[in-house]
């Protein structure tokens, strides 16, 4: 199942929700505190310290958000750095679109990756069987169908033999009543 659990882990992305969120705002926030601390040496449209974070929001969380992390770096840039003089200079024009472009292929690049990932993962998988795969990883039971995407975790393994164990009973009870 480690095999099962790396590939969960490439095919989707890592965080979701309001984790996911938080890591995006953390993605604009934490290069435009470090180009803040380096605005009087540094000048003109460099977007340098953005451009590592694009590409851990575009590993970490799903491609739309780390889309917003890119065009919230360019608004930043064009706005909070200078007066609207900063969208006058030769340079931002040109170094947006280069970092836009550049961070369009960054998520790009990842979610090919997502997208190699699960179909080397969902080749050769013998539908004729068909139904459901059960397996076990530390103490918590999966369930998988045949080319349907990753795994999904059911519980404890306590838990789903229970529950399974009172779902055969129950089909044995509706073969009883049916018979009658």
């Amino acid at each position: 199942m480690i095999r099962a659990g790396w590939a969960r882990w490439l095919q989707e992305p890592l965080l979701t929700g309001r984790l996911a969120v938080l890591v995006a705002l953390m993605g604009v926030t934490v290069p435009t505190l470090i180009r803040m601390s380096v605005h009087g040496v540094v000048t003109g449209c460099e977007f340098t310290p953005y451009v590592p974070f694009v590409l851990i929001c575009a590993i970490l969380v799903p491609w739309w958000q780390a889309a917003l992390v890119a065009l919230g770096s360019v608004a930043i840039m064009g706005g909070f750095f200078g007066s609207p003089a900063v969208h006058m200079m030769d340079c931002f024009l040109p170094a947006a679109g280069i970092f836009l472009g550049s961070s369009a292929i960054m998520i790009a690049v990842a979610i090919s990756f997502r997208s190699v990932v699960a179909a080397i993962h969902n080749r050769g998988a013998d539908e004729s069987e068909g139904g459901i795969v059960f397996s076990l990883e530390k103490g918590e039971v999966w369930a998988s169908w045949y080319g349907q995407g990753p795994p999904v975790r059911l519980g404890s393994q306590r838990r789903v033999s229970e529950m399974m164990e009172d779902f055969l009973a129950q089909v044995e009870l509706a073969k009883r009543l049916n018979g009658r």
